[in-house]
Formats: C-alpha cells, structure tokens, sequence
C-alpha cells in the first residue's frame, strides 16, 4: 500500500522571489554519496559546456549528509562552480517553490528505499529525471529514466527537457497523472480493506 504525498504540494501560479529569478535545475534530498550528487554536478558540468545556457544554474537543496566534504569539493572544482548553489535545509514553502520553479528535478539515486521527492516534484508539475533502478522506476513510472552510473545519459536527458517544450509538458502532465496513486485517502481505504479481511 503506497503512502500518500502532502496535499500542500502541488502545481501553482507564481512570481520568482528575487533569489530564484533564474532557471535552475533541483536537486532536493540529504546530500550525500548514495543520492549520486557528484553525477548530478558532472552531468550540469557537461550541460553548460556548449554555452547555450549560460543563466542556467543547479541548486542542490537538502542538508548536508554522510562525505558531504567530498561533494562538496566535487562542486568548488567544478569549472561551473559560480552557477552550482548550496542552498541547505528547506522550509515548506521554499520546498514547494522550487519544485514548482525548477527546469528539472534531478533524482539519480543509487539506490532509494522509497524516494518521496520525485513524487513530490511531479506532484508541483516538475519534469523528473530518476534513475533506473532501485525503487524509483516503480513509485515514479512516468519519470525519464536513466543509468545513475552514465552521466552523459544524466546529461543528455537534461538537455532533452530544456530544450524540448513539448517533451517537457509531456512529462509535466505524466507526473501530475502518477501521484495520483499517492493519496492518504487511497492508503486509508485500502488499509481498511486489509483489516476487515480478518474480522
């Protein structure tokens, strides 16, 4: 029995708040090495290689986690480094903001006992890139897929979504369909279901 997502998350009209006036991809979770962050900086590496994007920024957004140290020179080496922001813990509202603003959300994960994010973001209507393994491809069918282990796939599916627009409202409108399945209010009934069952 799946869990349901928070009903305040979800898709809404907006201004930019002046500290998120560019577009940014997202990362949001504890950072750390299982959540394959040093990939998502590589792959951001590649993406501002060509200069077609030149305001695009990463926001890795979360507080830090086990070998943060380690990502954390991973991004002050990066020749992209000035575009790479560490934003830390979030309120629930900024949470909500930046899933709704973000270009992507990036969630290539080595491995997830769950992985509440990607729900979180397509629930706000944000494209979602996860990976292809663990329980991910299960709870988020309709997010792109891609081998944590290939950053050029990372790469290549960013560059699909910033540069596609109706690949993007595509997988906008899939995620929004997805969470559907996430309701406390599916959870409750089937959980009920289960306890008359042995009444």
């Amino acid at each position: 029995i799946y869990p349901g997502i928070n009903p305040h998350l979800k898709k809404i009209k907006t201004d930019r708040p002046d500290k998120m006036k560019f577009p940014f991809l997202l990362y949001l979770g504890t950072i750390e090495p299982r959540k394959n962050v040093v990939g998502i900086i590589k792959a951001f590496n590649i993406i501002k290689t060509d200069g077609q994007y030149p305001d695009l920024k990463l926001i890795l957004a979360g507080r830090p986690g086990w070998l943060f140290k380690k990502i954390r020179e991973e991004a002050d080496g990066s020749p992209q480094k000035n575009d790479i922001v560490f934003w830390g813990p979030v309120t629930a509202e900024e949470k909500i903001l930046l899933y709704n603003l973000a270009e992507a959300f990036l969630y290539p994960s080595f491995f997830e006992g769950f992985g509440f994010p990607p729900l979180e973001a397509q629930a706000c209507g944000c494209p979602t890139i996860i990976a292809d393994r663990s329980s991910l491809p299960e709870i988020t069918k309709n997010g792109l897929k891609v081998n944590p282990w290939r950053t050029d796939q990372l790469a290549e599916a960013i560059e699909k979504i910033l540069s596609d627009r109706q690949y993007k409202n595509k997988l906008e409108t899939a995620g929004r369909q997805n969470i559907k399945k996430f309701q406390w209010t599916e959870c409750a009934t089937n959980l009920l279901k289960i306890f008359s069952s042995y009444s």
